[in-house]
């Protein structure tokens, strides 16, 4: 009885043993498949971040005249509407900043008045805005804004006046 207590006792113990090598093993496994799709993962990234620099390196070139592609302009066309798009809002945000109701806006954030030449809270001089004469502006090729004269690049796109 005891010979069978025993034979009993180690058929068990192989069997726990032959258990904790096959969590082992699968641990490991699981470990090695986190491992391959953090590099994954982080490969996607590094070709993300690659494709994007490709990407704006091909636009500014497709812009510039440096690569010719009917397909591709036709991207570019969409981009550049989108330029404006952001360049029209940017030039609001700046007029809505600068001017209040009660005079200008310093860039420290001081309202100042209308005719006050120097900031009231910083001390530095203030730049009144200057009215452009657009009445011989011309428009730009490239996305249609307003250039003024003596301009040499469009404020909206960047292309040569």
């Amino acid at each position: 009885m005891a010979n069978d207590l025993q034979t009993r006792l180690g058929e068990g113990l192989s069997k726990v043993q032959g258990g904790i090598e096959q969590g082992k093993q699968k641990l490991q496994v699981a470990q090695e498949i986190s491992r391959l799709k953090k590099s994954m993962a982080e490969s996607s990234w590094k070709k993300s971040k690659i494709l994007l620099e490709l990407g704006q390196v091909t636009y500014r070139k497709l812009r510039s005249g440096l690569i010719q592609d009917e397909e591709l302009a036709t991207h570019v066309g969409s981009i550049v509407g989108l330029d404006k798009q952001m360049y029209t809002a940017s030039k609001q945000i700046a007029e809505l900043s600068k001017t209040t109701q009660n005079g200008i806006a310093c860039s420290c954030g001081t309202v100042n008045g209308a005719t006050d030449r120097f900031c009231g809270g910083c001390g530095s001089k203030i730049e009144q805005p200057n009215e452009i004469d657009l009445s011989t502006a011309s428009a730009c090729g490239k996305c249609e804004e307003v250039v003024p004269v003596g301009a040499n690049f469009c404020p909206c796109c960047g292309s040569k006046a």
